[in-house]
């Protein structure tokens, strides 16, 4: 490849790119990194802020106005994001279901799918005990963030879906990969909140209590098969 000029193939079409267009491609490329990290940087700053607000204030002591003034934003890009102050607040547990899927990823090959599932969810509630404890009180308290939580667990279940479709050799699409998935969420959603409750009444969250738990619920679940054709 000469110095003056930069190739690359299309198909059967030769493109010939000058080293100022394509430091123009690349920097375009790096330019659309940073806005869309910048974005997302964005987005999760006014998830916590209008959680800590909640916390604070409680859920009607504030403002979209008073978040975007804190956050030092527009309304109109607060509505990029977000629909409402409900889906703002709920979106702080967007990090949290990262950490769960972090952990399964990097579990051993070997490793059950249950305790992979299970040491997933312990490790979020050990890293976020106390913002747990803070949030249940706000979401018995307010169906409407209830129901924000609620319409998110699809989502969450698409992608525990994936991992355990990559554990298993399974496609996503087989059914007993996405009942799995979906029980996990259910489960993990009903055990942090019996956990998180305990907590918010006083009760030391201790992580004995939590692995005990998840442990009761995933009982129900054989995963030992998982890998056999299903039956008709």
């Amino acid at each position: 490849m000469r110095n003056e000029q930069l190739a690359r193939t299309v198909g059967d079409v030769n493109v010939e790119m000058q080293p100022a267009e394509s430091a123009e491609v690349a920097s375009a490329g790096v330019d659309s990194g940073l806005r869309e990290r910048k974005k997302d940087a964005t987005r999760r700053a006014l998830a916590e802020r209008a959680f800590e607000l909640a916390r604070e204030r409680g859920y009607h002591g504030f403002t979209i106005a008073d978040l975007v003034a804190d956050v030092g934003v527009s309304r109109r890009t607060f509505s990029n994001y977000f629909t409402g102050k409900a889906e703002a607040i709920a979106a702080v547990t967007d990090g949290w279901l990262d950490d769960v899927l972090t952990s399964i990823r990097s579990a051993p090959s070997g490793a059950s799918l249950s305790d992979v599932l299970q040491t997933g969810l312990v490790a979020v509630a050990r890293q976020s005990t106390v913002r747990w404890g803070a949030l249940q009180p706000l979401v018995e308290a307010e169906p409407e963030l209830a129901a924000q939580l609620l319409a998110g667990d699809g989502a969450v279940a698409d992608l525990v879906a994936e991992e355990v479709a990559a554990r298993s050799g399974l496609d996503t699409g087989d059914i007993r990969v996405v009942l799995i998935a979906t029980f996990a969420v259910t489960a993990g959603r009903e055990v942090l909140s019996r956990w998180a409750s305990g907590a918010a009444a006083g009760r030391k969250p201790d992580e004995a209590t939590l692995a005990g738990l998840l442990e009761s619920a995933f009982s129900i679940l054989d995963v030992s098969r998982l890998t056999a054709p299903p039956s008709n």
